[in-house]
C-alpha cells in the first residue's frame, strides 16, 4: 500500500454526493459484508440529508475517492460514520482523521451554539480505531451488542399482537416510541416523516411490524426486519419498545418471542437484534431467550463542543 495525502472536500448537499461515493460503498460493503452506513445515515444520503448534514470526502491522487465520512443529526446529538476504502485501512490515521476533524468541526460552525457533541459509531473497531479516536481526544462512550439465536424458539406467544396499520397507528406509535427512547441518540425524537420514510423502504412489512394494546391503547411494539441481502437471510428486531408506564410487566419479553415467532413464519432460522451493553436488564432478558453476543460496536465521543463565542455559557 501507497502512503497517500488525501485531498478533502466538504459538501453540504448529501443528493450530489451518491454518484461520487458508490463505488467506495460498494467495495467497502463487499469487504464488510454489511452496508457501511447505519439505516439512519443511509437513508440522509439517500432523501437528501436533513438540516445539518454534511459530508466530507477524501480523494487520493488519481481522483479516486478512498475515504467518506457523513454527519447526520440525531436526538440532542450529531452521528458521523467514516468509510475507509479496503486499500487504504492500514493508512487508517492519514484518511480518517482529517475526515472526521473537519466532520466535526464544519458541523459545530454550523449548529453554533445549539451544537451537541458528535459520537462516532465504529462496527467491530479493532486497535486502529481505538488510537484515531485516542489521537481526536475522543473516548469510548457506548457498546452495542449485536445477539443472534436460532429459530424457532419453541417458547409460546401468551400476549395479543396485531399488524401495525400505516396511517391509522402512525401517530400512537410515534408516542410510544419517543416516550421508550426519549434519551436515545438515535431511537428516540422520531417523527411522523422518520416513520414514512422507514415505511417506504423496500423492506417493510406491516405483517411483521406488531403492536400490543392494552384497553385500546397502543403500549408496547416489536418492528422486525428481514436482511435479504445476506446468505442465509437474517431475522432483525428491528426495534423494540414497551410504554415507561408498563415497565416490568413482562411485555418486552412477550414482545420480543412474538416478533421471533414472526421472523420464523416467514421461513428464516436466525433471529438478531442490537442492545446497549450497559441495558443490563435487557441483555439478561435476551440472554434467557437463548440470544448470544455475536460483535460489538462501539461509539466514541469527543468532549462537548466548544462555546461560540458571543454565545451564553
Amino acid at each position: 500500500m501507497t502512503r497517500v495525502d488525501p485531498r478533502i472536500e466538504v459538501i453540504h448537499d448529501l443528493t450530489s454526493v451518491v454518484p461520487t461515493i458508490t463505488e467506495l460503498l460498494v467495495a467497502a460493503a463487499d469487504a464488510d459484508q454489511r452496508h457501511p452506513l447505519s439505516d439512519q445515515l443511509r437513508l440522509d444520503l439517500e432523501h437528501g440529508g436533513r438540516p445539518g448534514s454534511l459530508a466530507v470526502v477524501a480523494r487520493d491522487e488519481q481522483d479516486r475517492v478512498i475515504g467518506y465520512t457523513q454527519s447526520s443529526p440525531g436526538n440532542e446529538s450529531t452521528v458521523v460514520q467514516l468509510v475507509v476504502h479496503p486499500d487504504h485501512r492500514d493508512d487508517l490515521t492519514t484518511v480518517g482523521e482529517p475526515l472526521l476533524r473537519l466532520a466535526t468541526q464544519v458541523t459545530d460552525d454550523l449548529s453554533g451554539a445549539d451544537a451537541h457533541p458528535v459520537t462516532w459509531w465504529v462496527a467491530e473497531p479493532d486497535e486502529s480505531h481505538h488510537r484515531l479516536a485516542a489521537d481526536l481526544g475522543w473516548s469510548p462512550a457506548r457498546r452495542l451488542y449485536q445477539m443472534r439465536r436460532r429459530l424457532p424458539t419453541g417458547e409460546p406467544v401468551t400476549i395479543d399482537v396485531r399488524p401495525f396499520r400505516p396511517g391509522d397507528d402512525d401517530e400512537a406509535w410515534i408516542h410510544v416510541n419517543n416516550r421508550a427512547f426519549a434519551a436515545h441518540g438515535e431511537q428516540g425524537g422520531w417523527d411522523l416523516a422518520t416513520l414514512r420514510q422507514r415505511m417506504g423502504e423496500p423492506w417493510f412489512d406491516p405483517e411483521g411490524f406488531l403492536v400490543h394494546e392494552v384497553d385500546g391503547r397502543m403500549v408496547g411494539f416489536c418492528w422486525t426486519k428481514l436482511h435479504d441481502e445476506l446468505d442465509p437471510v437474517e431475522g432483525e428486531i428491528y426495534v423494540i419498545g414497551v410504554d415507561p408506564d408498563l415497565h416490568g410487566a413482562g411485555i418486552g419479553r412477550q414482545l420480543t418471542l412474538a416478533g421471533l415467532d414472526s421472523i420464523a413464519r416467514r421461513g428464516v432460522t436466525i433471529g438478531m437484534l442490537f442492545v446497549d451493553a450497559d441495558n443490563t436488564p435487557a441483555v439478561r432478558l435476551y440472554e434467557r431467550l437463548g440470544f448470544s453476543i455475536h460483535r460489538t460496536d462501539v461509539a466514541f465521543t469527543g468532549p462537548p463542543p466548544a462555546t461560540p463565542p458571543g454565545a451564553p455559557a
